[in-house]
């Protein structure tokens, strides 16, 4: 993928989020992305303590459970 430092995705697969309008305690793992209709970036979320739950959320919901980015 080309792009500008700008066009960088904030968060990669793998990472731990949480969702801004959801509990605190749910917490998931980044299994993949998309692109909403809109072409906005989607991830593919994989909830940590349920193995059926699976969502899409904006990239712009979700918040870092990584402090500073660094495990």
């Amino acid at each position: 993928m080309e792009g500008t430092s700008k066009d960088k995705m904030p968060f990669q697969v793998g990472d731990l989020v949480s969702v801004k309008n959801m509990p605190r305690e749910e917490r998931f793992c980044i299994i993949g992305f998309k692109s909403s209709p809109e072409g906005q970036p989607v991830a593919i979320l994989k909830a940590l303590f349920n193995d059926t739950f699976i969502t899409e959320k904006p990239v712009s919901e979700l918040h870092s459970l990584l402090i500073r980015g660094v495990l």
